[in-house]
């Protein structure tokens, strides 16, 4: 059963990820200033789909990393 505490962390989770979002996007925005007009579009839209799949691959990566025990016990000892 899913309890009070983890429906506040998954909407921590969601509001978190939806900050990040809006990061990435006001980042890649400024980083396409400098470019020529006609290449706006185009890099807009790389530099976007090039942050979702990174997300996603990080999102895989760090669910893999969460199962294997030597990389927990070092995260631990490092905090």
């Amino acid at each position: 059963m899913i309890g009070t505490s983890d429906l506040l962390t998954i909407g921590l989770l969601v509001v978190l990820e939806g900050l990040l979002s809006a990061d990435n996007a006001l980042v890649i925005a400024v980083m396409v200033l400098g470019l020529p007009k006609r290449q706006h579009q185009a890099a807009l839209h790389y530099g976007l789909v090039g942050a979702f799949i990174f997300r996603v691959v990080a999102t895989l990566l760090a669910v893999y990393l969460i199962r294997v025990g030597w990389v927990k016990l070092l995260g631990g000892l490092y905090l």
